[in-house]
């Protein structure tokens, strides 16, 4: 619209000088006719406009550029609407392709099995800060982790997901009951991923396919749920050797179960993506049981150490106590209106030892309940914001969804190969 209107204006412009010229040429010819009339007059002062040739001139190669400019896209738009009457033309081919596609699409996804996800959300027990202040409340509040704010707790809330993805914590969930929505199934965690996960029948194809290239012995044994792992040494202190079997359903058991922390607000969410909706709430459940049972012994650990100790004091100086006790009242009773010196100091002496035992005994027991104060003091509290329920709606596969994609990508590619061919 622009270049249309710009041309317009320099026709009106070359327009506009022409008729300058023309004026011009007549006035040039009436002084003429006047210098034959009266030769002595002077025609100095006759006004003259002539055009500059400049000006001619760079208009005439603006009018040829505008003109180069309209022919280029004259020649685009008549390559696109080319390519588009060649793609139109083609049309058949891209709709056998969509076809043929979108039905392998629709074959494929409708094999997989759906999963159901249920989440657990908790907040634990805030953990007293020793430097930071309000400068690291205000810079938590923005998702920012000032340096030097730390706590006495070594497992911090950062390191959760590390801990559920720790071998010792997903080994525990293999004893895990677990019974399906239908009531078909009733075992234990292991065996239902060892033997009870539905499998398409393309996908089963594929792992055994890729089992052809790896070496894996064949008769290896099948591990029960309730088999432990070989333990080097013999103390069960020492390094860990599982089988292959039970690696395969750890990493399996890993990618099903996540933990994650909000590091602003230190919201624990643990995730469980299963086949069956009960299995999912099930083992999401047991999850965050064992996640509290596990950061309750951490953190009472000491406490409990404590009190097992003050605790064995404790009945230690009751012992010694009633011996005491006993060992006093036996000599009292055997040393009845005696006046010598002699049994006088013996029967203080054991009375003054009963009392000792007695103090010892008293400091034991005042030592046992603090430490027991400490247990409890030490226990984490958390507030459950959301428990596992058992999921109504799958959350995949998206199969509507992965169908349409699948037809838009054959779509653009036969286009594309189309247009390609055109151009060549």
């Amino acid at each position: 619209m622009e270049k249309k209107q710009h041309k317009d204006k320099l026709a009106e412009d070359k327009q506009l000088n022409a008729n300058v010229a023309e004026e011009n040429l007549t006035e040039l010819q009436q002084a003429t006719e006047s210098e034959a009339i009266a030769p002595d007059e002077e025609t100095a002062d006759q006004p003259m406009n002539p055009l500059p040739e400049e000006s001619a001139m760079e208009i005439d190669e603006e009018e040829e550029t505008f003109d180069d400019e309209e022919k280029e896209e004259k020649t685009d738009k008549l390559n696109l609407t080319a390519l588009l009457k060649a793609v139109k033309s083609y049309w058949w081919m891209i709709l056998l392709n969509c076809l043929i596609i979108g039905g392998i699409a629709a074959l494929l996804i409708i094999e997989e099995p759906r999963t159901y996800l249920s989440e657990v959300k908790l907040a634990p027990e805030a953990e007293d800060i020793s430097s930071g202040g309000s400068l690291s409340s205000i810079a938590s509040s923005f998702g920012i982790d000032l340096g030097g704010v730390t706590t006495t707790d070594a497992i911090r809330p950062d390191l959760y997901p590390d801990l559920v993805a720790s071998n010792d914590f997903v080994y525990r969930l293999f004893k895990i009951p677990v019974k399906s929505l239908n009531g078909n199934i009733y075992t234990d965690y292991y065996t239902y991923l060892t033997k009870y996960q539905k499998v398409s029948w393309w996908r089963k194809e594929l792992n055994n396919f890729q089992r052809k290239f790896q070496d894996e012995p064949k008769d290896e044994p099948a591990i029960a749920s309730n088999s432990k792992p070989t333990f080097y040494p013999a103390t069960d202190k020492g390094a860990v050797k599982l089988t292959r079997r039970q690696e395969k359903v750890m990493e399996a058991i890993r990618s099903l179960v996540t933990c994650n922390v909000d590091k602003r607000t230190y919201v624990i969410s643990i995730s469980v993506v299963d086949q069956d909706p009960l299995i999912a709430a099930t083992v999401a459940d047991s999850v965050k049981s064992m996640l509290q049972n596990f950061i309750t012994d951490y953190r009472t650990k000491k406490a409990t150490k404590d009190y097992d100790y003050y605790y064995s004091l404790l009945k230690q100086a009751k012992k010694e106590y009633e011996q005491s006790c006993q060992a006093y009242a036996r000599y009292v009773d055997s040393h009845r209106d005696v006046i010598l010196q002699a049994y006088i100091s013996e029967r203080d002496q054991l009375e003054n030892d009963m009392q000792l035992k007695l103090n010892t005994y008293n400091a034991m027991l005042t030592q046992a309940q603090n430490a027991k104060a400490k247990i409890q003091e030490n226990t984490p509290a958390f507030t459950i914001l959301q428990n596992a329920f058992v999921p109504v709606k799958p959350i995949g596969p998206k199969r509507m969804i992965f169908v349409l994609t699948m037809v838009f990508l054959t779509f653009v590619f036969t286009s594309l190969v189309i247009v390609l061919k055109k151009l060549h």
